[in-house]
């Protein structure tokens, strides 16, 4: 048996010649397009990173601007104002001048915590509503009154719901 030789037969050399042609145009088509793709991609991927770079730095711009912010709020949040008021006012019955005098009493003893930070007042919340009721006030010469503390409510100002008491003898 023998092989036919068709490589000699000009149809045979016209079809392997347009294979051989087609493949060279395919890859050649291929390339074309694999380097638009690729030159596509690479564009985009240049695109991405440099809006991740221009987020980043918004990222950061806003970072400052919030420790910024948040040091600005810590320093809001002091005590700036120390209010007084006493719940059984009518009941006592005393005259203007003795509860404004009461009242400056207090305020005077809390004066020292005004404009130190909400949450060292807290801390000592305690010692404040010790030195206020242990505290016998004297108004008007002879008169001497104790107060208590009912409701303690801190902020940037400093609340106090006070009861006015008559002082007992055997503190004195």
């Amino acid at each position: 048996m023998r092989i036919p030789p068709l490589y000699n037969d000009k149809s045979w050399q016209r079809f392997f010649a347009g294979i051989i042609l087609g493949m060279l145009i395919g890859w050649l088509f291929f390339l074309y397009h694999f380097g638009m793709v690729h030159e596509k991609l690479i564009l985009e991927l240049n695109d991405k990173k440099s809006m991740i770079e221009k987020h980043e730095r918004t990222i950061d711009i806003l970072r400052q601007d919030q420790d910024e912010q948040s040091q600005e709020n810590q320093d809001k949040l002091k005590v700036q104002e120390i209010k007084v008021e006493f719940l059984n006012e009518e009941e006592v019955n005393l005259s203007e001048m003795t509860i404004h005098d009461l009242r400056g009493a207090i305020e005077t003893e809390l004066e020292q915590i005004r404009n130190r930070q909400i949450e060292a007042v807290a801390a000592s919340r305690d010692l404040l509503e010790k030195a206020v009721e242990n505290k016998i006030y004297r108004v008007g010469g002879d008169k001497q009154y104790q107060l208590k503390i009912e409701k303690f409510i801190l902020h940037t100002t400093l609340e106090l719901f006070v009861r006015i008491e008559p002082a007992s003898l055997d503190r004195g």
